[in-house]
Formats: structure tokens, C-alpha cells, sequence
């Protein structure tokens, strides 16, 4: 029997609306395992190894960190109906570099307009969190925030302006998936957004569309029976390392893995995939056994 999907999750995460839609465009049925927003994540990191960001899609003891990690396994495993129903594998993966652009700036505006109503731990977690942004200077920095969230939302507008249901035509991709989550989240978290965005008259209707994806099929689990199931399964990533591995990475190498814009945890384990847009790990402990635990490459950084 196939292992079964299990997301490790909280739903008002922007990026786990990214999962989502994609369980939904393929209507497959997973199990939810729900995370706390804020540290600490005991039940999360010893399944990734330290890693504290969600989502993370477990299959079995394979766990695929990252929207782009779980937008290519599910594709590899489920290949209809596909994200990439045009074919443009490469240009819809790289969208979300795009799509990140987008996230930042509405990140920097709810900061601005919220962050001084913040309970204060939360306020200090995400702090810690997105160090790069100066919560202090939030405020001065407001105009040009929302600048760049108009300014990256009107390329979405103008790629619907011809009548076309999807970005890259009539089937929904990863394309949508990528962008959908922004102003999914920059609408309920900021009312302001819609006036922001009012004059974009494409937009709403595409949204209404993205949503209606939809999530699959959803059954709950707890966080132990995730980890018996990793515990009472083996890793399926079969060993390898490009022989012109920018870095050098060969199999069995000790190496650690850590986002490269954000404090969401350092990974330390032995190389087990070292490819061109995949860092995997082998790591170990008494509650799950060994898992390999799957990165993209683009965003994070190995240290050997």
C-alpha cells in the first residue's frame, strides 16, 4: 500500500495555501497534521531535523520541505492533472522567486500597519524569523511597500487582461498556485489591499477561480501517528550526487541546510541527493527512525 500524504501545517500560513492548491488541482486525499504557529515545534522538528517552517509533506521517511519540493514530488508521483499542463516546467518553477518578491511585500506592509498590536512573543518570533526587515523602520518604509505589492500584483492583471482563466492559459498551473497565495492572505489580513488593487478589475474573478481548486480530500491525524508512520517505513531516495555538483557534494557527506532569508532552522545530516535543484539528508533519532529529508537548492544554503 502506498504511503499516504500527511502535511504538517497551519492553514493561515500564505505558503501552505500553496499546498493546498496543489492537493486540489490533482484531488488528492492527505492527512493533516496541524502545527503551532510559533515555536516551540517538537513534533515538526524531529521529523525535519531542526527545520521550523511549514508546509512540510511527509510520504512515508521522505520529507519534502518547501513549496518547491512538494510541488515536484507531487508532480512525480501524481502526474494528472499536471502543474505544468503546458509543459514550461522550468519557467513556472521559476516563478517562485516571483512570488516570493510578492510575499516580501506584503509581509513588509502587515508588519508596518500590525506589528505594534502584536502580542509581544509573536512580535519577538517574527523578529527573529525575517531578520533582514527592520520592524523599527516598518512604518517609513510603508509607501514603498505598497508600491511594490501594486507594482508586482499589476503584472498578474495584465497577464489576464486578454480573458484567459489561468495565467498560462485556460488549465490552472503552478503559476496560479504561486501567485494566489499573496493576495489570498494581503486581502483578509489588510482591507486596505482592496482599495490597493481596486482598479485591477481581472484579479478578483481569477482569484474566485484559484480558490475553487479547493484542497483535496482532508482527514485529520495526530503528530504520533505521523511519526509511527515514518518510524515503521524505510526512505525511498535512491543515492546520488551530479558529478559537476556546483559545490562539490558527494553521498555520505556531513552537511548542514538552512534557508538563506530567514531563521527557520539549521538541518544537519548526511548527503543523500545532491542535485542541480536538490539537497536531501539522511537523519536520525529514536521517535521516527531514519528519514531523508528533501530541500530545493534554490533558497538555502549548505555548509559542509
Amino acid at each position: 500500500m502506498p504511503a499516504p500524504l500527511i502535511l504538517h501545517h497551519y492553514d493561515a500560513s500564505p505558503f501552505t495555501q500553496k499546498a493546498l492548491r496543489m492537493l486540489g488541482l490533482k484531488s488528492l486525499a492527505w492527512q493533516s497534521v496541524e502545527t503551532p504557529m510559533m515555536p516551540p515545534k517538537p513534533d515538526l522538528v524531529v521529523l525535519t531535523g531542526g527545520y521550523r517552517g511549514t508546509p512540510v509533506l511527509q510520504i512515508g521517511a521522505d520529507i519534502f520541505i518547501d513549496s518547491q519540493m512538494i510541488a515536484l514530488e507531487l508532480e512525480r508521483r501524481f502526474p494528472a492533472p499536471s502543474l505544468f499542463p503546458r509543459g514550461e516546467r522550468g519557467l513556472l518553477q521559476a516563478l517562485v522567486n516571483w512570488s516570493d518578491a510578492l510575499f516580501r511585500a506584503g509581509l513588509e506592509m502587515v508588519i508596518a500597519l500590525q506589528a505594534q498590536q502584536w502580542p509581544e512573543a509573536f512580535r519577538a518570533d517574527r523578529q527573529l524569523l525575517f531578520p533582514d526587515i527592520d520592524f523599527a523602520q516598518a512604518a517609513h518604509n510603508l509607501p514603498h511597500a505598497r508600491a511594490q505589492l501594486r507594482a508586482l500584483a499589476s503584472l498578474l492583471e495584465e497577464q489576464l487582461a486578454d480573458g484567459r482563466r489561468f495565467l498560462a492559459g485556460d488549465a490552472p498551473s503552478l503559476a496560479d498556485i504561486h501567485a494566489f497565495s499573496v493576495p489570498w492572505f494581503a486581502r483578509a489580513a489588510m482591507p486596505e489591499t482592496n482599495n490597493l488593487l481596486a482598479d485591477f478589475t481581472h484579479l478578483p474573478a481569477w482569484e474566485m477561480r484559484v480558490a475553487a481548486l479547493g484542497e483535496g480530500k482532508r482527514s485529520v491525524i495526530s503528530a504520533a501517528d505521523a511519526h509511527r508512520v515514518a518510524r515503521e517505513s524505510a526512505p525511498t531516495a535512491i543515492p546520488r550526487a551530479d558529478a559537476n555538483d556546483a559545490q562539490g557534494l558527494r553521498v555520505g557527506q556531513h552537511v548542514t541546510v538552512e534557508p538563506d532569508d530567514s531563521c527557520r532552522g539549521v538541518v544537519s545530516g548526511d548527503v543523500a541527493i545532491a542535485a542541480a535543484n536538490e539537497i536531501a539528508l539522511r537523519h536520525r533519532n529514536d521517535t521516527i527512525g531514519e528519514v531523508v529529508v528533501h530541500f530545493p537548492r534554490i533558497g538555502y544554503r549548505i555548509t559542509a
